[in-house]
């Protein structure tokens, strides 16, 4: 049984089939996205994201992806749909979560807050504000492409180079590198920026939403040598 409380080393997001699904299990991704954000391309809807998660309960952390969306809307999904993670993508403060602590159903659930990394002084104050905040369920970041429209999913690379030596504004917390990874690429992000896990969502596709086998394998081979 997979540790759903850990931090993922290596997520697959933006999942829309169940074969997909069973794929990213055997193939031993810590971590599945289901994308609740409508304006993806790789939205799921709440019952259909219910039967992906039937799928993986045990097995792998099942993270749902949010943007703007109210702590009240996350936990109604949640109500259908279980989740491990709730993956805050959108324009969300550190006040989403203390009134996300007045709701029963997101008490126990983890976070992941998506930021992007451009070393703006923009940038240092959003961070500083989740760094300062004391959030137990706060597992860490993931850092992707500046992108204020799709929010993730683009294939835009983010700034490794500024991400090693990691930023103080981080606190020491853990971050998934996302944002246009791909197996032609990967090893030299991982060189350059030293996450701690990846999120690859477009790097393993053979369109929006449908993943391709062999480079979620080509991912999970590279990892492994």
């Amino acid at each position: 049984m997979a540790d759903t409380s850990r931090f993922p080393k290596l997520k697959f997001c933006g999942l829309t089939r169940a074969e997909d699904v069973l794929a990213a299990i055997e193939i031993g991704a810590d971590a599945i996205g289901l994308n609740f954000f409508k304006s993806s391309p790789r939205y799921v809807t709440p019952v259909r994201a219910a039967e992906l998660s039937c799928l993986a309960v045990g097995l792998t952390m099942r993270v749902g992806v949010f943007v703007n969306a109210s702590p009240r809307e996350v936990a109604e999904v949640l109500a259908s749909c279980p989740l491990d993670c709730v993956q805050l993508h959108g324009d969300e403060t550190p006040l989403w979560l203390e009134d996300a602590q007045g709701l029963e159903s997101l008490r126990s659930v983890k976070f992941i807050r998506a930021i992007s990394w451009r070393g703006l002084e923009e940038d240092s104050r959003n961070l500083f504000a989740w760094t300062q905040t004391p959030i137990p369920n706060l597992l860490g970041f993931l850092v992707d492409a500046h992108d204020p429209v799709q929010r993730g999913g683009t294939g835009k690379t983010a700034r490794w180079d500024l991400l090693h030596p990691r930023p103080p504004e981080f606190g020491g917390l853990p971050f998934l590198l996302a944002g246009g990874l791909t197996h032609e690429n990967l090893l030299q992000a991982i060189q350059t920026a030293r996450p701690d896990g990846l999120d690859i969502a477009s790097g393993i596709e053979s369109a929006p939403g449908i993943k391709d086998l062999s480079k979620m394998r080509a991912i999970a081979k590279l990892l492994a040598s």
